[in-house]
């Protein structure tokens, strides 16, 4: 399958779903090599798919976890001019997911290599302290601070960079 994904020369639009682990007060999250700052695991929508579906896929291909829904934490409508310069639109939905085997879930932190659609991509993933999230170069900061606020209640969010 496709994901949906549009660009042109200047200009894109993205639909993701993004799941949060909560273990011990901690999420797990992910660094992608080279990269600095801290995400969470998620993933591409891909065309004729749902959101719903489309996170339980990406936590199983990234993680190697079956996952049940929680909770739909958020949606949000962004906007932003990413790393190239790309006056970005992305749709996202933010889902608290719980691995089914969850006596199982791996407390340390650690890397997996995945094949995504013929691209070999590494993830770190690290367990962070929810408490001290707001100290980490974790993105996007909405979402940092909802957790950080121990705000769990759903939202639909449009933010304008």
């Amino acid at each position: 399958m496709k994901d949906i994904e549009i660009k042109t020369d200047t200009e894109k639009f993205k639909y993701r779903v993004n799941g949060i682990i909560i273990c011990n007060n901690k999420i797990l999250t992910i660094r992608m090599k080279n990269n600095t700052s801290f995400c969470l695991p998620g993933g591409h929508v891909e065309f004729g798919e749902d959101s719903k579906s489309a996170i339980i896929r990406e936590m199983l291909e990234e993680l190697n976890y079956d996952v049940l829904i929680e909770k739909e934490l958020a949606i949000v409508e962004n906007f932003y001019s990413d790393k190239k310069g790309l006056t970005t639109h992305e749709l996202s939905f933010y889902y608290i997911v719980k691995p089914l085997n969850y006596n199982n879930i791996r407390l340390e932190n650690y890397s997996t290599i995945e094949n995504d659609k013929g691209e070999i991509k590494e993830h770190n993933f690290e367990w962070l302290d929810i408490s001290k999230l707001i100290q980490y170069d974790f993105k996007p900061d909405f979402i940092k601070n909802k957790l950080y606020s121990n705000n769990l209640n759903f939202e639909h969010l449009i933010i304008k960079d």
